[in-house]
């Protein structure tokens, strides 16, 4: 019988009190120009004026209104004086909640997310070309993405300054699992998605109650719309910062605090520290997150070294791939970019950019893109030979790895995952809609005809 506890009371967070402090959070911190902004328990520091964005005018001009520039700082000394965080990360998690001294909100609402597996794919070797494949899975979070660490932390802080509603904008996952998490919290939740996002992400928030509304056009022109660039006339942002809590990835810095314990659990379950860490790029709020939660084990002396990051995005549409190249320190905005499966990587512009280049240099790290027709063949392999249905997002990093490997610039024997971000079962209908629904009959081994023999499927 298991010992995890499902009743209501527990997921909502009534668990027993832990022994430390409810947080060791210091401050927000500007990325830009190192200001630093209290986190009041019931609300944020009144001197970012109901926003998320240093207001600092030279900030300002760096960020817009539209690109992340908040982080979450902690106060490690005394974390450590108060915390054996050893003894924390000595076995396995059973929820991301396990590691609530490391995270910036208190325990407030859970539907299971985290402690997702580490699984080793012998038969994808040849494929990638490594001597071993590790897969951690995300894809098996509640919702069936990455996005559920980060909804969790989100709307526990959205809860803890006594917000009614929870908005962001996103191409599907993000939307779909902030639309459950406010649903298990009691919160009203309002969307935003390009029109084109997958049906079955777009349905996924309908039912959990939210509101979602599609707007024709690419993932930026949707948070352009919605956002307080001053550069555009609209009313739109100041309307959702009153009434609604900003929860979009790269403005919201608590969501990359969820993604860090991705980390955590991967050095757990591994038992060691990985030579490379492969993670698909959209804004890159994700790859900040994990690279975060290595750096910090490293710090708290847990590990004495750290991975290098690699970010996947697809070509003709990476932004942040094209800056890295170039030694830029914010994304070079691709206007046309390719339209691709991988829609969570899919990008004229990446929000999270200055963090997630940084997060690339400092762990001597690199961006790499993606053909479309590698990623699908990657995806379909991983499908067949280790049973594993991922998103195309996902299969991004199978495709990026096969390469490098194939170039020299990763040794055949070197420790490496990939962190499969969703699960592909809410993309199945747009891959048979938009491309893929001669080849997945061509998967079928024969075609028997009523009162007939088996044939050979054509």
């Amino acid at each position: 019988m298991s010992d995890v506890r499902s009743d209501p009371e527990h997921l909502l967070g009534s668990a027993p009190a832990p022994t430390h402090p409810r947080s060791f959070r210091r401050a927000l911190g500007c990325i830009f120009c190192g200001a630093e902004y209290e986190i009041p328990e019931h609300a944020e520091d009144p001197r970012l004026a109901g926003g998320l964005s240093c207001p600092r005018p030279a900030c300002v001009a760096r960020h817009r209104g539209i690109y992340g520039s908040l982080e979450v700082v902690f106060d490690y000394d005394r974390l450590r004086d108060a915390v054996d965080v050893v003894s924390l990360l000595r076995g396995p998690a059973r929820s991301l909640w396990d590691y609530a001294p490391l995270l910036p909100a208190p325990a407030r609402v859970t539907l299971g997310e985290g402690a997702t597996p580490l699984l080793a794919a012998p038969r994808l070797r040849g494929e990638i070309g490594l001597a071993d494949v590790w897969l951690k899975n995300e894809g098996s979070n509640p919702t069936g993405s990455f996005k559920d660490r980060e909804s969790a932390v989100a709307v526990a802080r959205a809860l803890e300054v006594g917000a009614t509603g929870v908005t962001c904008v996103s191409s599907g996952n993000a939307a779909a699992s902030l639309a459950a998490y406010a649903a298990r919290a009691g919160l009203r939740c309002l969307v935003f998605t390009p029109a084109g996002a997958s049906i079955g992400k777009r349905t996924f928030v309908a039912y959990m109650g939210a509101r979602g509304i599609g707007v024709d056009g690419a993932f930026e022109d949707v948070w352009e719309l919605v956002h307080r660039d001053p550069a555009r006339d609209l009313a739109v942002g100041p309307y959702l910062s009153r009434h609604w809590y900003d929860a979009n990835p790269a403005l919201n810095p608590y969501r990359s605090e969820g993604d860090k314990t991705t980390a955590y659990e991967i050095v757990v379950e591994h038992g060691r520290v990985p030579d490379w860490v492969f993670v698909p790029v959209g804004n890159g709020s994700h790859l900040v997150g994990l690279w975060k939660g290595f750096r910090e084990l490293r710090e708290l002396g847990v590990t004495t070294s750290a991975p290098r990051m690699v970010g996947v995005q697809v070509y003709d549409a990476d932004p942040v791939t094209r800056a890295w190249k170039e030694g830029a320190d914010h994304s070079l905005r691709v206007e046309r970019p390719a339209d691709s499966l991988a829609e969570g990587t899919v990008a004229k512009d990446s929000y999270d950019a200055p963090r997630a280049l940084a997060a690339i240099r400092e762990s001597s790290g690199r961006m790499a893109s993606a053909f479309e027709g590698d990623t699908l063949d990657t995806m379909f392999a991983l499908a067949r030979r280790e049973g594993i249905l991922t998103e195309p997002t996902s299969a991004t990093v199978l495709a990026a790895g096969k390469e490098m490997v194939d170039e020299g610039l990763i040794a055949r024997t070197d420790d490496v995952v990939f962190v499969l971000t969703g699960n592909g079962l809410k993309t199945m209908e747009t891959l048979v809609e938009r491309k893929l629904g001669d080849r997945v009959a061509r998967l079928y081994a024969t075609v028997v005809e009523p009162g007939g023999e088996a044939e050979p499927a054509r």
